[in-house]
């Protein structure tokens, strides 16, 4: 599969299969996490891996943003004492843009291994940080739900790229 056809393949999948994902495999795709960049290569993520099912079970219920029951949870966290200080305290600014880019690579990783995935924002990050034992310094930013799809829906709808592509300056 080219990285062409893992772009046209992805999708956010909110079915999935009950069978789980063997972690080499979940590692592997951290693997291809890592590589993205990151400002002044700063690499400020850390990852937590769910895959126990009554642990799945307690963070569904705090995360609204789940749907079906995906086997396996990817947490995208801030790893604040990697980041530099502005005015004494861990300046974000670009953090979030890192993890976004990590978690594309993991995501067409994923696609490659005939795996679905899903970012979600939608969860309480103070209380998944007290039910994963988060030290302080460690923010879970995205989660990134893994599974078997069980099944795929089309590609929604693109605009046309004439559309949104301007050259030296904007003319409609």
């Amino acid at each position: 599969m080219t990285l062409y056809d893992c772009l046209c393949s992805r999708r956010s999948i909110r079915k999935f299969a009950a069978a789980p994902v063997a972690r080499e495999t979940v590692e592997e795709l951290l693997a291809a996490a890592i590589l993205a960049p990151s400002a002044s290569n700063r690499q400020p993520w850390q990852f937590l891996v769910v895959d126990d099912a009554a642990l799945l079970r307690k963070i569904r219920a705090f995360s609204p943003g789940i749907t079906g029951e995906p086997p396996c949870l990817l947490f995208l966290c801030l790893d604040e004492s990697r980041l530099p200080l502005a005015d004494g305290k861990p300046d974000g600014s670009t953090a979030q843009l890192d993890l976004a880019m990590a978690a594309e690579n993991l995501m067409l990783a994923a696609v490659e291994k005939g795996l679905g995935t899903c970012v979600i924002k939608s969860f309480h990050p103070q209380l998944i940080s007290r039910i994963l034992s988060l030290p302080s310094h460690i923010c879970p930013e995205l989660l990134v739900t893994l599974g078997y799809p069980a099944q795929t829906p089309p590609m929604p709808p693109r605009r046309p790229l004439d559309t949104l592509v301007h050259y030296n300056r904007w003319e409609v």
